[in-house]
């Protein structure tokens, strides 16, 4: 595992699992300014999906996001759909705790707007 963004108070770390196909993102997003995180985040996953020669996993286990880091959220997802549609298989894996009705419904929302495989994962 390698960490590629380490988690603050703010932000959500970013952890790359490239033996396994798989990057995680965990935690909080919540920043009054989320570009310099995201085009980071951006520059970040591409890295690691460039990676993984086939296939890769994008795990989001997200406690909480804030209206602006959803919208970059939206806009880095469609973005990786555009421009690996056909070339590699990508899943997107959204995790949501099983009392939580705003993080299902984000994932909800993503899932109905993107056509890549995209699931919806309670926390185990």
């Amino acid at each position: 595992m390698i960490t590629a963004i380490k988690e603050t108070q703010f932000s959500p770390a970013v952890n790359i699992f490239s033996a396994e196909h798989r990057i995680g993102i965990t935690g909080q997003s919540r920043l009054e300014d989320p570009a310099p995180f995201f085009e980071d985040l951006i520059a970040v996953l591409y890295k690691g999906i460039n990676e993984c020669r086939t296939h890769v996993a994008i795990d989001f286990t997200l406690q909480y996001m804030n209206s602006s880091s959803s919208k970059w959220l939206l806009h880095l997802l469609k973005g990786i759909q555009k421009d690996y549609q056909g070339k590699k298989l990508i899943t997107i894996n959204w995790y949501y705790d099983e009392e939580d009705d705003g993080m299902l419904e984000a994932g909800e929302v993503f899932q109905s707007l993107l056509t890549m495989p995209f699931n919806l994962l309670v926390i185990p």
